[in-house]
């Protein structure tokens, strides 16, 4: 195979494609072999890598015996620096081990939504599934199958090779656009790239924004970092509507109304301009549009911006003069913004500061958003993505946040007749919940769901396949938060019946007579051609290399300033205050409007926000040590709030 890499992928094709010593002792519940039952003939150490959606992707490293988990404890790099989140300290116990896992296939037997079944051998399972997909197929045509997946297992190899099946099948598409891609077109808009400043440098800013984003409890690798550069001297201010874990740890906490940060990064620019504080070298040299951002921001005065954000205006003018003085100046952002009407604005406005103060000429300042563009640049992605015989398939597309829509409409032609659900818990992730019950509750409609627990979703299933958990199966993992890459390589042999998903669309595709190889390649060999690329990021990164280490950093620049002198991925090599090929041409703040009647049936703003310590999502939320720890589901409201309702601490509420 020749070494290629692919400099042109995306951030959708990214994530479709996307105590160290006490770890090992804390697996109580785990079936740990006693010294006198170990032979040591058969202990191994493996390394692998959390497969959740995190910004952090930490590595582990496992040691077995007799096909048993011995140890389990962080991996040594200088990122995770041997220690894993809460939320994966005990994963074998919590996950691989826990008493409930789905050990065999399953077949429902009782009503959907009931959650019982009966066990069935993977033959006859994989038989009466591949029969009726084909009379779908037959009848309705692929299109009437549609998968579900998203970030609940991001390994490369176990997210992307179930793709090639539904693409062979014809299978309608699924726009995963639920998370990321929001902030991700607003960045792209200025800059045309994501990666900017890395994690690790954070530690030379003086002045750290970060806006939006709760690293103290999700992106916790990052956190030490920070905690770094405030010894060295940094001021650390958090823009965030929520007092925060990270906010009560800032210097300075910044409290907009929510849904008004594009308004506040426009007022910032409007003082910045009004005090001369503009590095106008780097805006003649690397930037287009400044005149009409100039005249844009103009009604973006202190005081205007006041009243949206509900922030006093010298809070905003003196935040403008903290950041556009100090040097090296550091925004972070996540995806905090992004789900709001505004969402796209405000990262675009908040991208273009850095460029307007000419921070990105300093090593530490600019901004820090995602870094899968540099995996994307030097990994061989044709080892990922379809086949080529398989690109060019025009089949229609259901975007996931519309899943319940796309399950009970009656002018979608054809119907969704089978849903297939892997790496997912659609029914508590997924927009408008009520319609997505009605959805799967059809009983006409064949669901199938890979999983390790009965989920939500899994209950109305009408057959569950046992998927191995990451301990089990090979993989490659990347990061969009670090610069890490991790193989993961199976510490122990699938326990049960349970298959990976990739074997299980082997299977299928086999019992329906296909006969294509890219239908049948191994694990493995995915794996290591991935790393079969001749790119400098990759010089000294092999499979054989990965595999005694565990996650090598990514052979990089040892001073990475993107855009000390411009170099930004725009067509015009600029930063872009203003573009005509983008609607809006500048951003801009859009008031969202209440009636009368709403504001006063609805007086209060509901956030929902990543405030677990323990949970990701609605992964662990069936493991009772985690349960305990994470306490009841509250919600907090202002006593002045809560008095005028007659609400005391520990009511029950709807909300």
């Amino acid at each position: 195979m020749s070494s290629k890499s692919n400099n042109g992928i995306n951030r959708r094709a990214f994530i479709e494609i996307t105590s160290k010593t006490a770890v090992g002792m804390g697996l109580v519940s785990l079936p740990l072999v006693t010294s006198s039952c170990i032979d040591t003939n058969t202990t191994k150490t493996t390394h692998g890598a959390c497969y959740h959606d995190c910004p952090d992707r930490c590595s582990w490293k496992v040691t077995t015996a007799n096909n048993k988990v011995i140890n389990f404890e962080a991996g040594q790099d200088s990122y995770t620096a041997g220690k894993l989140c809460n939320k994966m300290e005990r994963f074998p116990d919590d996950v691989t081990y826990h008493p409930d896992r789905i050990l065999t296939p399953l077949k429902r037997k009782g009503l959907k939504g009931a959650g019982e079944f009966e066990k069935i051998s993977w033959e006859e399972a994989i038989a009466e599934v591949a029969s009726k997909l084909q009379d779908i197929i037959d009848k309705k045509g692929g299109e009437a199958i549609l998968p579900y997946s998203f970030g609940g297992n991001q390994g490369k190899v176990q997210s992307q090779f179930p793709n090639r099946f539904f693409a062979h099948i014809g299978a309608s598409q699924l726009e995963r656009t639920i998370c990321g891609d929001t902030a991700v077109e607003g960045v792209l808009a200025a800059n045309g790239q994501t990666t900017g400043i890395l994690p690790e440098d954070c530690v030379h800013s003086r002045f750290i924004i970060l806006w939006g984003t709760n690293p103290v409890t999700s992106n916790q690798h990052l956190w030490p970092y920070i905690q770094k550069a405030k010894s060295n001297g940094a001021t650390i201010v958090v823009v965030d509507p929520f007092k925060s874990a990270t906010a009560e740890k800032a210097d300075w906490h910044i409290q907009p109304s929510p849904g008004t940060d594009s308004a506040l990064a426009l007022g910032l620019m409007h003082v910045i301009f009004k005090e001369n504080l503009q590095d106008q070298d780097y805006i003649d040299r690397y930037t287009v549009g400044v005149e009409e951002l100039k005249k844009h921001v103009q009604a973006y005065d202190p005081k205007s911006v006041a009243q949206i954000t509900g922030l006093e205006a010298e809070t905003i003018i003196s935040l403008a003069k903290s950041y556009a003085q100090s040097s090296p100046a550091l925004i972070r952002v996540l995806i905090g913004m992004e789900h709001q009407v505004n969402g796209a604005s405000a990262f675009r406005a908040v991208a273009m500061l850095p460029a307007l103060t000419g921070a990105w000429r300093q090593f530490g300042g600019g901004l820090m958003h995602m870094t899968y563009e540099l995996f994307g640049a030097s990994l061989n992605w044709e080892s990922i993505t379809l086949p080529a015989a398989l690109t060019n398939q025009q089949t229609r597309s259901i975007n996931m946040i519309e899943l319940g829509k796309a399950l009970t409409s009656k002018d979608l032609s054809p119907g969704i007749d089978a849903l297939f659900v892997f790496n997912s818990n659609p029914v508590v992730t997924t927009p408008n919940q009520n319609l997505t019950l009605k959805g799967l509750g059809r009983d006409n409609l064949l669901t199938i769901v890979s999983e390790h627990f009965i989920t939500d979703t899994a209950r109305y299933a009408d057959y569950v396949f046992p998927a191995t958990s990451v301990l089990e199966n090979w993989d490659i993992l990347d990061s969009w938060g670090s610069t890490y890459i991790n193989i993961n390589e199976p510490a122990i042999e699938p326990l049960g019946e349970s298959k990976t998903n990739s074997e299980l669309f082997r299977l299928l595709a086999r019992e329906m007579g296909f006969t294509e190889s890219y239908l049948y390649e191994s694990d493995i060999d995915i794996v290591k051609k991935t790393l079969q690329s001749d790119h400098e990021y990759l010089k000294g990164i092999t499979f054989e290399s990965l595999r005694k280490t565990g996650g090598q950093r990514l052979n990089l620049p040892e001073k990475w300033m993107p855009h000390v002198t411009g170099n930004f991925k725009t067509k015009t090599k600029k930063c872009h205050f203003y573009d005509e090929d983008i609607e809006p041409n500048l951003p801009t703040y859009i008031p969202r409007e209440y009636n009368k009647a709403d504001r006063e049936k609805y007086p209060l703003h509901l956030l929902t926000l990543k405030t677990p310590k323990y949970l990701l999502n609605s992964s662990h939320g069936n493991v009772d040590h985690i349960l305990k720890k994470e306490g009841q589901p509250y919600v907090e409201i202002h006593p002045k709030d809560a008095a005028s309702r007659n609400i005391a601490d520990g009511d029950e509420l709807k909300i």
